[in-house]
């Protein structure tokens, strides 16, 4: 095994938390009233129950093949060469949605808070920082994800808490004017960014209790969603839902609102600060799949030579990919929840299942002409 390290069921679902909303609250809400208008909080929290199916799927197979991640049994299900293959697939994946995370990072500090600062210094920093991380294993990354999840969960919980004598429910009527197909066109964003359980698959052989992994995934991804849920709830009631479709990160805006009495105002750095150490959390657990998948692949004895290169090509790529911050909004809105989806979240674990499915019935029809010889 690369990896010896082990985290309880607890600690896992608190990492697949925070891969799957470190993000999605910066960047979502906006998509999702482009997309739902006023019913965005509807297609919200749909998105998140549409990845239930895929987690069940992903924690089967890690249950089905004990001890082994998804980039070890690939080559059980579909041979060496196609198992392989399937296997650098997910390390590109998780290579591709590090880089699209940590230049979502750059571009936020960039546009709101530090604009004369080069992208690169930014998003180089986010994966030295990370590097380090995933260099320390996975235990590691746990542990500071328990303390780092209460400042992020706790702070946003209170600044929508803080943010409620500004709503205007009016704006979330009528429920389902136009019918379902908004919702879900929304709620298919919303399911294309819960790709990120795609994590579990990579961490289920190191939990000390494996049996608990679904009720632990599980509870992570409604937590996540419906988090996400009240965010948008509480955009859509302070800007309205033309508004939230307008503003790339809704959230940033949407702290400038609050003030109470003049004297509790000016939240943004506390939101930049629990949503840094997020994203940092986000990074390194995608990070430390991209290096312990690629290090499986190639049979190596060790992950950590390969962390390096990996986070050269991370970076350099988070740079290079999109032109501005509006092209990689229209990305994440109309390219990125299919190309998830399709490959990644069932396409691939879809494939995988119905492998596996095949090669039990045929060993079993083996086992059975045996014992009649």
């Amino acid at each position: 095994m690369l990896e010896k390290g082990k985290i309880s069921p607890r600690q896992a679902g608190e990492l697949l938390f925070m891969t799957i909303f470190a993000t999605v609250i910066l960047f979502v809400p906006s998509i999702m009233a482009e997309k739902a208008g006023h019913d965005a909080w509807l297609a919200a929290f749909a998105g998140a129950l549409a990845g239930l199916p895929s987690l069940g799927v992903v924690v089967w197979l890690g249950r089905r093949y004990p001890g082994q991640t998804i980039f070890q049994y690939c080559e059980i299900i579909l041979g060496r060469l196609f198992g392989k293959l399937a296997g650098l697939a997910y390390v590109w994946f998780f290579l591709h949605w590090g880089a699209v995370v940590v230049r979502e990072y750059g571009d936020f500090l960039s546009a709101a808070f530090m604009p004369a600062t080069p992208l690169s210094v930014f998003n180089f920093s986010l994966v030295l920082l990370a590097a380090w991380a995933v260099v320390a294993g996975l235990e590691a990354i746990a542990r500071m994800n328990e303390f780092i999840i209460f400042l992020v969960v706790t702070s946003l919980l209170a600044i929508l808490a803080l943010s409620v004598p500004n709503w205007e429910l009016s704006f979330l009527q009528p429920v389902l004017a136009e019918g379902l197909g908004p919702v879900l066109r929304g709620a298919l964003v919303s399911a294309g960014w819960h790709a990120e359980i795609a994590t579990m698959a990579v961490l289920l052989p190191y939990l000390t209790r494996p049996q608990h992994a679904f009720t632990s995934g599980a509870a992570a991804v409604l937590a996540s969603g419906l988090i996400l849920t009240l965010g948008v709830v509480a955009a859509i009631s302070v800007f309205g839902p033309d508004l939230v479709a307008v503003f790339k990160f809704a959230l940033h805006y949407f702290v400038h609102t609050i003030n109470i009495a003049d004297f509790l105002t000016r939240f943004e750095a506390v939101v930049m600060a629990a949503w840094v150490a997020g994203v940092f959390i986000k990074t390194a657990v995608i990070y430390y799949c991209a290096a312990l998948g690629l290090g499986q692949v190639l049979g190596l004895a060790e992950y950590r030579p390969v962390v390096l290169p990996l986070g050269v090509i991370m970076g350099t790529l988070s740079v290079t990919l999109f032109a501005n911050v509006s092209e990689l909004a229209s990305f994440l809105s109309n390219v990125w929840p299919a190309y998830s989806i399709t490959l990644f979240t069932l396409g691939l674990p879809l494939l995988l299942l119905a492998g596996s499915l095949l090669r039990g019935r045929a060993e079993s029809n083996g086992q059975k002409e045996n014992l009649n010889e």
